[in-house]
């Protein structure tokens, strides 16, 4: 009898800290982001970022256009600041 109150001890021990770590862990998520688990720099010049996603996307009106304007970034407009603030000629579709 007593072994059992250990087990469901450790047990109960051990959910409570999954669950605190999971809360933690949780915080530092942005659901209203999808590109929030890369890093900024990652994400603008590394080898998977935005390149990447936009080469192998290839309808950045139906995936990004969307969603930008609903962070009040804009959507082909956004874009297309930021291709010329970096020098990227690129004609973006509508």
């Amino acid at each position: 009898m007593e072994g059992k109150k250990v087990l469901r001890a450790l047990i109960t021990l051990g959910l409570l800290v999954a669950l605190i770590t999971v809360i933690i862990v949780s915080q530092g998520h942005d659901p209203n982001n999808p590109h929030a688990s890369i890093p900024k720099e990652e994400w603008l010049r590394g080898e998977k970022g935005h390149g990447f996603a936009v080469l192998n996307n290839q309808n950045p009106q139906e995936q990004c256009y969307e969603c930008h304007a609903k962070q009040g970034l804009g959507g082909k407009a956004y874009c297309q600041s930021c291709h010329d603030q970096s020098g990227v000629n690129y004609n973006l579709p509508d």
